[in-house]
């Protein structure tokens, strides 16, 4: 089954490079589109029809947190609907940020691994969980 494109909200460039890198070297055949904020991410949701893969979002975003941005999708009846996983992949978070995230139905949270063989093997999970996961809409 052909996944759509992983979407990363965040990070600076070496952190898209890194992301990049560790997808190939896992094998993950999804393109990945990078946005520097929320803003663009759902800018990009509403021009699109087809269901991303998943959305890797940073919890520090310029103009607003990733917080702020799972809100902004949850409040959106069509964005809602698509059933995008949502993963957030942060540098430094506290207990606060993480159960944040999980009241406002994160589909998970990772802090970012500090090596690359670690941020591959998180990559790997991620991946293999949601192409094996049945999503709404999916056939059954």
């Amino acid at each position: 089954m052909e996944n759509g494109p992983i979407l990363y909200v965040g990070g600076d460039e070496d952190d898209r490079v890194l992301i990049a890198d560790a997808l190939a070297d896992i094998g993950c055949s999804s393109k990945l589109i990078n946005f520097d904020n929320g803003y663009a991410l759902i800018e990009h949701l509403r021009t699109v029809n087809d269901r991303p893969f998943l959305i890797l979002c940073d919890l520090y975003l310029p103009k607003m947190s990733g917080l702020e941005l799972k809100e902004l999708i949850n409040s959106d009846d069509k964005l809602k609907r698509r059933a995008i996983p949502f993963i957030f992949l942060s540098d430094s978070v506290s207990p606060k940020d993480v159960e944040e995230a999980y009241m406002s139905l994160v589909q998970g949270f990772y802090v970012k691994s500090q090596t690359y063989e670690e941020l591959k093997a998180q990559l790997a999970a991620i991946c293999e969980y949601w192409q094996r996961a049945t999503l709404p809409g999916e056939r059954v």
